[in-house]
Order: C-alpha cells, then structure tokens, then sequence
C-alpha cells in the first residue's frame, strides 16, 4: 500500500531502502550476489558523489554503456538520485553499436558517459578511424569508469524530482534508422507500473527471473523498476549467460520457484535448441504463473 503514494522513482527507491527486499544477481551456476535495496541505495550515492564532482547537473544525460547489471543498475539509480538523466544504450558486439552510441552523444550535446576502460578503449579505436575524434575526446573528458571506482564512502547530494521530470530517455534500436529517443518521465514509468500491476496482479508473494539486457525496456522497465514497485522478489541473470547457457533459465524457474519471467520469441527458439533430445529431469516450473513475451 505503501508504493502506491510514490510519485517519483527517486522517491520508490528512497522507500525501499528499509524494506526486506534483495536483488538478486545470478552470475552463475553456483554464483549469486544478493543485493539489498538499502546498499542499492547507498552505492547509487556513491557513485553519485563522482558524477557531480565531475560536474554532472539535474537535467544533464548521462549514457549508460556497460554490460554488467549490477555496474548498471548502480548508476541507473546514481543518475536518478541526481536528477540526471540516464540514456541507456546497448553495447553490442559490432562497430555498427559504437557507431550509435556516437550518433547519440551527438543528439544529446554533452552528455557524461558510465563505461568501463575496455569499452570506452575500443569506442575511441572506433572513433578515429571514423573521424569523430573530436567528439570522442570531450565524450572522454566527461566519462567515469566503472572499474576506476574504489571509493563509494562519501554520498552525493540528492535532488528531488517531480512526477513530470525526466526520469530517462529510452532509444529505439536504431536497426532501421537513425536512433530515436523517447522522453520517459516519473510519471509516465509510475503510471506504467500501476497498470501493469493491475492487470497482471503483481505482489509481494511474486517471484520475477529475467535474462532481459536492461538496456531494454522489458528488461529495465518491467522486471526491475515495475518489480521494485510492485514489491516482488526479483532475480536478473546476464542475458550473455543466457545464451550461452539457455538451460539455467528453466532451471533456476524451477530452483527459485519463480512466479513471473519473460523472453522475445527468439529465446523459446534458443532454448528448444539448447535442449535438443535432452529431457528436464528434477524440474518443476509448476510455479510459474506468467510468461511475457515481446520485443519482437
């Protein structure tokens, strides 16, 4: 009941941080982090206190470019205590992806980037060879690197966001064309979550796994932010250990008793694949209330 007055994600983390409630981050097979929704928060101001020593305002963008949930989610939520704007972005695998990224810097002036010193390393090989060493180098002088990050003590200073603020902007794939960015404010996400809960009964006894890449909105959208407002008990696994390893999925469904998960029609194909003759001994996904499928 509580949730259901939050009128800002600044405020839906801030009422979390004493709730009993855990991410789970499924790294591998025998490998998990537990996060609570309190040392979320705390390192989300950690990592805040970097980005306004660097100079990042309410109101400035800052492009998520990682792989890592975890890295991710700390400065998704980093940004969103400040009232800077995170864009996320996909990192993958081909230049075609560095070039967008570089098509976005360029739609959104000067925007801070949140990257690792590999990923940001192979952007700038990317750069040269493409001419845009200029814009490379001032993206470079407003980058924070994730793995430069050793001291998250000292908290950055909140900023209180209102319902119509910009809470983050989400790009189309930019596979047809020039990548497009659509405005998301605290209100729209809320609203968002409140239908959604509605209509699929989100709760406290739900148990959500999702492979998604957050980059993605089924990923960031409907199994984090909207599983944080509803309350449910969520489990994200690296959408790359999905496909190389398509069976943990069904299995944890079955280890953790999941209520809730989701996949785009590709991967039902992939782990029909991975599965092959095999038959799923010892798995019980009897738990499983909902499946969402999307994305394609």
């Amino acid at each position: 009941a509580e949730m259901s007055r939050v009128e800002t994600l600044t405020e839906l983390i801030e009422s979390n941080r004493k709730v009993d409630r855990a991410l789970i981050y499924l790294e591998g097979e025998k490998e998990e982090r537990r996060i609570s929704y309190g040392e979320l928060y705390e390192r989300a101001l950690g990592i805040l206190f970097h980005l306004q020593k660097l100079g990042a305002r309410p109101g400035d963008k800052l492009i998520l470019f990682l792989n890592n949930n975890e890295q991710f989610l700390d400065a998704y939520w980093a940004g969103i205590l400040g009232g800077i704007v995170p864009v996320p972005v996909s990192i993958g695998i081909s230049d075609e992806h560095r070039h967008k990224l570089l098509r976005i810097a360029r739609k959104l002036g000067k925007p801070f980037l949140y990257t690792d010193r590999k990923t940001l390393e192979r952007v700038g090989q990317f750069a040269a060879v493409a001419g845009e060493q200029a814009l490379f180098d001032g993206l470079r002088a407003r980058c924070f690197l994730a793995d430069a990050l050793d001291d998250i003590s000292r908290a950055g200073s909140v900023h209180r966001a209102r319902p119509g603020d910009t809470a983050f902007i989400q790009f189309s794939s930019g596979s047809t064309s020039a990548p497009k960015g659509v405005v998301l404010t605290h209100a729209n996400i809320l609203a968002n979550g409140r239908g959604a809960g509605e209509a699929a009964r989100f709760g406290t006894d739900d148990v959500s796994l999702s492979w998604m890449p957050l980059t993605h909105d089924m990923g960031l959208i409907g199994f984090h932010l909207m599983m944080m407002y509803a309350g449910v008990r969520q489990h994200l696994m690296p959408t790359d250990l999905f496909v190389r390893r398509a069976l943990l999925w069904l299995k944890w469904s079955s280890a953790r008793r999941v209520t809730i998960t989701c996949s785009p029609n590709f991967g039902y194909r992939h782990c029909l694949k991975a599965l092959g003759d095999k038959t799923l001994e010892n798995h019980d996904l009897s738990s499983v209330r909902l499946i969402f499928n999307g994305a394609e």
